[in-house]
């Protein structure tokens, strides 16, 4: 046997209890481990690999930036997501933390018309965004004209076609040939409605903020059965937060009278109320109106994330 391959198994019988199983059957036996995403593994994950692995950079990733995001519980990538939907709705915020709004050159590279981003007429807005090493989110923005609620809110919610859904499927069809697996959506709102479409259009992960719901007659137009898709959507596939007693899910969960106002589809993660209602501003109607009002709002979202960094318990 040669040194070469020798040290080789050894190096693999070494991480045998360190690493999951599914990445050493990854290895061809013999084989060196090789890159396979962009994730580097925080050393603290076990002493010894932080030294094994300081020269290999992100060698011991076996999880696309897709597997990272997905699941039930709350993540600290979901802070970035949603600031990434704050600012999506502004086209002239280039930077927000790590990430970079993809230039037009590079999206064309990608095989995306940067057009398809925006559509003046239908009221619809996209981003699509870049950490430098290989993921990407694409983001849609929310309700910000008085088109959005009489045409994709309002038709949508009817179970009616809707250009701004069409648009926000066409573009994640795009966006997931051109980055696979290191993909991600999001938004706010009315962008979180349309995240949610377009992850279950092309099975991809998404995470959504006090987002709009989506008809079982919008699923069907996708080709899936809704209930199956709901499904998914709550084992993981999207993760949804909401502020406690924030106008849209309130309307769509709660009030009777439009019960039949669709729910957002995902696994449910509430938010405390970052800035509760004090005195007697707690029984006056118009205060607790306008306060439901306030809490959908992307500030409010933002503050509850800060305050309570639900990944942290």
């Amino acid at each position: 046997m040669s040194s070469s391959v020798q040290s080789s198994n050894v190096a693999q019988s070494s991480l045998q209890g360190l690493l999951p199983p599914e990445m050493l059957r990854a290895q061809p036996a013999g084989a060196p481990l090789t890159p396979t995403g962009s994730y580097q593994l925080e050393p603290g994950y076990h002493p010894q690999l932080g030294a094994l692995f300081a020269s290999n950079g992100n060698a011991a990733n076996a999880a696309s930036f897709d597997a990272q995001v997905r699941g039930q519980d709350a993540r600290a990538i979901d802070m970035d997501l949603m600031e990434i939907s704050a600012a999506v709705y502004d086209p002239a915020v280039q930077q927000v933390g790590n990430w970079s709004r993809v230039s037009d050159a590079d999206l064309m590279a990608a095989g995306i018309d940067p057009a398809l981003l925006e559509n003046p007429q239908s009221g619809f807005r996209a981003g699509i965004y870049t950490d430098g090493n290989g993921n990407h989110v694409l983001a849609f923005a929310g309700s910000n004209e008085l088109k959005d609620w009489t045409g994709a809110n309002f038709r949508q919610g009817l179970g009616w076609e809707s250009e701004q859904y069409d648009e926000a499927v066409q573009l994640a069809q795009l966006a997931s040939a051109a980055y696979g697996e290191d993909l991600a959506i999001t938004g706010h709102s009315l962008g979180g409605g349309l995240a949610a479409t377009a992850a279950m259009a092309v099975d991809g992960a998404a995470v959504t903020f006090n987002a709009s719901g989506v008809h079982d007659r919008t699923i069907e137009r996708l080709g899936l059965d809704p209930a199956a898709a709901k499904a998914d959507a709550a084992d993981g596939q999207i993760r949804r937060y909401n502020v406690d007693g924030e106008v849209l899910t309130k309307a769509q969960q709660d009030i009777w009278v439009v019960n039949n106002i669709p729910d957002a589809p995902g696994h449910e993660i509430v938010l405390d109320d970052p800035a509760p209602l004090s005195g007697w501003n707690r029984f006056n109607p118009i205060a607790i109106a306008s306060h439901s009002i306030a809490k959908h709002m992307q500030d409010a979202v933002l503050e509850a994330l800060t305050q309570q960094q639900p990944w942290v318990h």
